[in-house]
């Protein structure tokens, strides 16, 4: 994946982009321009209208543990690659922790938790 983005030979494959905006998608590319002089700025990325649009968390559903639940039988792969890009990037593999979604702290997460909690109780 890190090859592809760095070459700009990504794309945004479903069911995992099926709900994002072809505008955020826009952002994206922009923001993964190969071509540093046409990648977006971090003042270009703040006044983009996506950006601007939102000023809340929208309500989009987070498919993450799902696909990784459904890629399980492809996590050995998965811990191959981890164990060659850590091996370029020189960092010590067994150092490297990935946190499972149920016991990470991401504000964002912990905000559609959040919501999706409320929606719940209402």
């Amino acid at each position: 994946m890190k090859t592809r983005i760095r070459t700009g030979q990504y794309d945004f494959p479903n069911p995992e982009w099926q709900n994002v905006s072809q505008a955020a998608k826009d952002l994206i590319k922009g923001m993964l321009s190969v071509e540093p002089e046409k990648r977006l700025t971090i003042d270009q990325v703040m006044r983009n209208p996506w950006v601007r649009l939102y000023t809340e968390v929208p309500q989009t559903p987070l498919h993450t543990g799902r696909v990784l639940k459904e890629g399980e039988e492809t996590w050995p792969e998965v811990q191959e690659e981890m164990t060659r890009s850590l091996a370029n990037m020189r960092v010590d593999y067994d150092q490297m922790h990935i946190k499972n979604l149920d016991s990470s702290n991401n504000a964002l997460l912990n905000k559609r938790r959040k919501r999706g909690e409320d929606k719940v109780k209402n």
